[in-house]
């Protein structure tokens, strides 16, 4: 279910930025060229946000999962596996955002 998720949301992300490109001028043409843009740095912010959306919403995944076991519905470690994806995830993210940041300086 989290794969089909971050999969439309990669899509989104993709229709988003092509939709969004810069019209490429014809020789002669009237207005000014838009100055071009930096892909790596767009792409790397578009996989700071999913990473991090995913990492927040597998570790609200986990918790509503542990939360059953003390209201009673007895936790049986079915859901473990969630903390460290959302770990890995949030790790993703981070290591995004610091080549983005990256990106913009230099």
């Amino acid at each position: 279910m989290i794969f089909k998720i971050l999969m439309l949301l990669l899509v989104v992300a993709g229709l988003i930025y092509w939709i969004k490109q810069p019209r490429r001028v014809l020789p002669g043409a009237p207005y000014r060229t838009v100055p071009a843009r930096r892909p790596a740095f767009i792409v790397l912010c578009v996989a700071t946000a999913i990473a991090l959306v995913a990492a927040i919403l597998t570790a609200v995944l986990w918790m509503g999962s542990v939360a059953g076991g003390v209201t009673g519905g007895g936790y049986r470690g079915e859901a473990d596996f969630l903390l460290p994806v959302s770990g890995s995830l949030l790790a993703v993210s981070i290591a995004c955002a610091v080549g983005a940041f990256l990106k913009r300086r230099g």
